[in-house]
């Protein structure tokens, strides 16, 4: 258990296997359109489009697939979350009205989640650095500095 939570703070999964986790990135190439055309398919002779029944999932997937084409050559890790957010808010969008909000609304917070678990040694290293260096400029306006830095030679 120990290991496995050092390994989400240094920002691996629990199979730490690059070649894995390249494969389950990319293969958000292919479920992706493959769900746009069971919409389009679903959706066919309908008046309202999925925008106008389901804007929050389709919104959220909008977003998070600009950031899934974007960060995919980039970070691995952000494909994986981003195209997962992505496909889970077409999937919802495919169920019932009910189960496709139980599936969305807390998929909607593991994004969140994860992220901040994968940047959460790097948040408390600049949250550190960041109080040092306030600390050292507070400390040089300290009065006893600014005696010393007022004495002349004699």
């Amino acid at each position: 258990m120990e290991g496995q939570q050092q390994a989400m703070q240094e920002g691996r999964g629990a199979g730490d296997d690059p070649q894995l986790n390249f494969m389950i990135a990319k293969s958000f190439n292919c479920v992706i359109p493959t769900l746009l055309g069971v919409i389009q398919v679903n959706n066919e002779g309908k008046d309202k489009s999925p925008f106008e029944t389901h804007p929050a999932q389709m919104w959220v997937f909008v977003f998070s697939s600009v950031i899934y084409f974007s960060a995919a050559q980039l970070s691995v890790p952000m494909a994986i979350i981003s195209g997962s957010l992505s496909s889970v808010s077409l999937l919802s969008v495919l169920l019932p009205r009910l189960l496709g909000a139980l599936v969305f609304i807390p998929w909607a917070f593991v994004p969140l989640i994860l992220a901040y678990q994968i940047h959460a040694v790097s948040i408390r290293d600049a949250c550190r650095q960041l109080h040092h260096k306030i600390n050292t400029i507070i400390s040089s306006f300290s009065p006893t500095t600014l005696i010393q830095q007022q004495r002349l030679p004699v």
